[in-house]
């Protein structure tokens, strides 16, 4: 093995996700640097056991669950390494706790290891809390064993990489911070690939007359799932009487939210676009005036805001989210309805300037020369 091996639970080949979207854009990246990038992930249904895409090579495990972690992906993802590892010491990348059952099999081959971090079991545990809903508090056992375990397993890395400053933060104060032998923590933030995200008038155009709108345009891009608490964007709409809400994205609080919409009065200006291919997301954020996240949990460094940026469409977050270098995003308590219309009125205020908004930082490119170093693959 020469190069790097990457261990993740899930792709956006499974299902649309923040998480996923940055493995596969860095392994892409990783792999247009000249690096032999193998993605080991569960089954993906209808695609084989091996296939390459975008000068990536992955391995899809057969009898493992799509998606998630079992004991057939513990079993199978070590089974799958160990001939990589004996030919040799690479990089190895665990996604979260993707890479964690190959620890010691890496390790005597004198692989560098680097765990990738969204978040911790102690970020669970304070959103749980946070929450004060019923079914959050009764997974909360298994966060705290999960807290033990993230103490006992994160310094047997090389290195760790938190992909924001608040997962930073979690992991070098205490207690993991204080964990014997705690690695050293580096901040590197997800990075968006500015060539594909970028402005784009003439998609804006398209995108704005097939909606149709021809007022505000606001946009959510991500999960429609409780815990993003959508509906605090579904009820703003009530303060802007001639925007149109875009949801791009599916889940669990699909029903709730055309309720929500339809007691309030405002079921035709909210556009249900489900979950949409990756490729058709830049053109929808760049048709947006301002793109939304109004989650009540903590968030690392959210995705959609930064493609967001990079698309040249200012943002308004939640306060759990991480920070954005620049003036671009504003963060709020989304749970105040006249904090967040404020805010958006101030970005709408302020106009679009018709280029990216997205710091160099963010830039795909550079975060990827980034992780080559950790990883040993220069």
């Amino acid at each position: 093995m020469s190069g790097v091996l990457v261990l993740a639970r899930s792709l956006p080949l499974h299902h649309a996700g923040g998480m996923e979207s940055v493995t596969w854009d860095l392994c892409r990246a990783l792999a247009a640097r000249g690096t032999d990038v193998t993605v080991v992930t569960t089954r993906v249904p209808g695609h084989p056991a091996e296939f390459d895409r975008d000068g990536v090579r992955v391995r899809a495990l057969p009898g493992t669950v799509p998606g998630r972690y079992s004991r057939s992906w513990w079993a199978a993802s070590r089974a799958a390494v160990a001939p990589d590892l004996t030919r040799g010491a690479g990089g190895v990348l665990s996604v979260s706790a993707g890479g964690f059952g190959v620890l010691d099999l890496a390790q005597a081959a004198g692989a560098r290891c680097v765990l990738q971090a969204h978040g911790t079991s102690l970020d669970e545990i304070a959103s749980k809390l946070g929450g004060r809903r019923l079914k959050p508090l009764v997974s909360l056992p298994r966060s705290v064993s999960g807290l033990v375990k993230d103490v006992a397993t994160y310094r047997r890395f090389d290195d760790v990489v938190a992909v924001g400053p608040g997962v930073a933060r979690s992991l070098t104060r205490f207690p993991l911070g204080r964990a014997a032998g705690m690695p050293p923590v580096h901040l590197v933030e997800n990075g968006v690939d500015t060539g594909v995200f970028r402005p784009d008038p003439v998609a804006r155009s398209r995108v704005r007359a097939e909606l149709p709108a021809d007022g505000t345009v606001l946009v959510v891009v991500g999960r429609l799932h409780p815990q993003k608490r959508v509906d605090r964007s579904v009820r703003l709409l009530r303060e802007f009487p001639d925007a149109t809400l875009v949801l791009a994205g599916d889940g669990p609080d699909r029903a709730a939210l055309g309720d929500l919409a339809r007691g309030l009065g405002v079921q035709d200006r909210v556009r249900f676009l489900g979950a949409i291919d990756r490729a058709r997301v830049p053109a929808v954020l760049a048709a947006a005036d301002v793109s939304l996240l109004t989650s009540q949990w903590r968030e690392g460094l959210p995705m959609a805001v930064l493609e967001s940026l990079a698309c040249g469409t200012p943002a308004v977050t939640s306060r759990t989210t991480a920070p954005v270098e620049g003036t671009d995003v504003a963060r709020v308590d989304t749970g105040d309805p006249a904090a967040l219309a404020a805010a958006v009125r101030t970005v709408l205020a302020r106009g679009r300037s018709g280029g990216s908004l997205l710091p160099e930082r963010y830039a795909l490119t550079r975060v990827a020369t980034r992780y080559a170093g950790l990883l040993g693959t220069r």
